[in-house]
């Protein structure tokens, strides 16, 4: 990928930085990604690339029908879009490139074909990137461009969630398993979100993976004037309320019904609660709209720069994703956004949450009366200081460091001791 791409070869070689590619598992900008927010913290280690595509998977809508037509015009803008260099105000260089996605080969190829289809043209790309600007290391975690050793560089895959495993037959499990062993065998390493997945690759695949959790900004989670904090109260009439919050993107594994019922069976102990549900809900809406009068107040989507003062809003965090082999081997950053903002929070039993065993997080069964015990039992609970230190280790900075040290102590391929 000649021309728009390549750097002046003089510019290349005054740098003194290794050249670190990173690709992320989905290009979003107006969402974190976990890839992105690390590579924001690498550059002082790395002359750090991000390759950015328009992903059809981060479209949505309301109607089934529209988001499919919506997805497919994005894969085929994202299939015909010309190369771009761009400097980030971050220090990250933005390389935009043409990507093909198998949701426009689906009906000629089936899924398989057309996700190997979109992989062999996909990888050409990525290796004109490695050329064009001397790449020396990459963090792959999307699929999308195969996964394949190339000489000289170091290369390491980011796993960073688990597939549904319920309903899958015997046949398509261990089919999945062959294919991460494959692909952690042309890698110098592997990172996975959560310890319990580290324990699963290893147990069920024999992947030795590095447990790399999802990270937050602490500085802007902790550094939210209470001004802005008052007014966004106020604009929700939440004054003097004490505010049960559940932050995220609701899909339907998210327990949105489980939070209603359990705040509507505490609000007479409870008088002067509200339930805040922030980010898009639209399968929950009916539920939520039938108990407006009671308390519940769903704001929709709200702007990425915004969320860190929905967090200091509240007075108590929720996490209700029931239990799968999605959430089970998952790490939930927004547990790490309430402890950050000094927010005790009740939560299903998730593995995650269990290893940690964090003071302020009540970890209990789903079941409503339960909940709303534990939400008393929460209004009444003071937090302590010592619990300030249990979000640093996953602030982005931190994390950013020890995929630093994973990525610049592998060997290259065919790299010796001595060189």
């Amino acid at each position: 990928m000649t021309g728009p791409l390549s750097r002046p070869a003089a510019e290349i070689a005054s740098g003194r930085k290794p050249r670190l590619l990173v690709v992320p598992h989905i290009y979003a900008d107006d969402i974190a990604v976990r890839e992105i927010e690390l590579a924001r913290r690498l550059t002082a280690r790395f002359d750090v690339f991000l390759l950015k595509w328009r992903d059809a998977l981060h479209v949505d809508s309301s109607s089934a029908l529209l988001r499919r037509a919506r997805q497919f015009a994005t894969a085929v803008r994202a299939a015909l879009r010309r190369p771009r260099v761009e400097q980030a105000p971050d220090g990250t260089t933005l390389v935009e490139v043409p990507v093909l996605q198998p949701i426009l080969l689906h009906r000629l190829f089936g899924a398989e074909r057309a996700m190997a289809v979109a992989q062999e043209r996909n990888h050409r790309t990525l290796l004109s990137v490695l050329h064009d600007f001397q790449i020396t290391h990459v963090l792959l975690a999307s699929e999308l461009f195969g996964v394949e050793r190339t000489l000289g560089v170091k290369t390491f895959f980011d796993i960073v969630d688990w597939f549904p495993e319920e309903g899958m037959s015997v046949t398509r499990l261990e089919a999945v398993r062959a294919r991460l062993r494959g692909m952690a065998q042309k890698m110098d390493g592997v990172f996975a979100v959560s310890d319990p997945l580290c324990d699963k690759l290893e147990r069920d695949c024999g992947i030795r993976a590095i447990p790399l959790p999802n990270g937050a900004d602490l500085d802007r989670l902790r550094g939210v004037d209470p001004a802005q904090v008052h007014a966004l109260r106020s604009r929700l009439g939440l004054d003097g309320k004490y505010v049960i919050g559940y932050i995220g993107n609701h899909g339907n594994y998210t327990g949105v019904d489980l939070v209603v019922n359990a705040f509507l069976a505490a609000r007479a102990r409870l008088p002067q609660a509200a339930l805040l549900i922030v980010g898009p809900a639209q399968c929950w809406q009916g539920i939520l709209d039938a108990h407006r009068a009671d308390g519940v107040i769903a704001t929709g989507p709200v702007p990425p720069g915004e969320i860190a003062t929905y967090f200091n809003a509240l007075d108590l965090g929720i996490l209700a994703q029931g239990k799968s082999s999605g959430t089970e081997f998952a790490f939930q950053l927004k547990v790490v956004e309430y402890t950050a903002c000094r927010k005790c929070v009740v939560s299903t039993p998730l593995c995650t949450w269990q290893r940690l065993r964090w003071p302020n997080v009540f970890l209990i069964e789903p079941e409503p009366a339960a909940w709303a015990d534990a939400f008393v039992r929460a209004a009444t609970t003071r937090w302590q200081p010592e619990w300030d230190t249990l979000a640093e280790p996953y602030d982005w900075s931190v994390l950013g460091e020890k995929v630093a040290a994973a990525l610049l102590s592998a060997k290259a391929p065919g790299e010796t001791c001595a060189s």
